[in-house]
């Protein structure tokens, strides 16, 4: 089950891969991609517009950095409704997100050089990873 702390490191790696392609990250941003070559959605957009739809691509990553924390960094969560404890819970989520956002832009500039084509072949890792966890989380392992 996911006592198994292997089970559960396998869990963390194939969640903060997903959490990673979902945010956009290089060489995942293929939104991006779309709008260079093909005039995508924000291309029609401006002013308020597109600050509007840019806002909720970045408001996306927080949820995605959020919903990781949240899952495998539990740490940190207010013991009581107090003012304190939920301002310091507030302080130490946000710390984390923005650990989460470092290391994603510390494996974003090591990416940045992967060929698109190649995506499929470290997608798969990501893929390995779930369908490992998975299966070690049936076998009880």
């Amino acid at each position: 089950g996911w006592n198994s702390p292997l089970t559960t490191v396998l869990a963390l790696l194939a969640c903060g891969f997903a959490c990673f392609i979902e945010m956009g990250k290089i060489p995942f941003d293929v939104a991006e991609a779309e709008q260079e070559l093909q005039e995508g959605p924000l291309t029609e957009y401006s002013g308020a517009g597109l600050a509007l739809a840019k806002w909720g691509l970045e408001l996306k990553q927080v949820v995605m950095a959020a919903l990781f924390v949240a899952l495998f960094l539990p740490f940190g969560r207010a013991q009581e409704l107090s003012l304190a404890c939920l301002l310091t819970s507030l302080v130490v989520t946000l710390l984390k997100v923005l650990l989460i956002f470092v290391l994603a832009s510390i494996a974003e500039n090591t990416l940045a050089r992967g060929r698109f084509l190649l995506i499929h072949h470290v997608t798969w890792l990501g893929f390995s990873l779930a369908a490992l966890a998975w299966v070690f989380w049936l076998t009880g392992l």
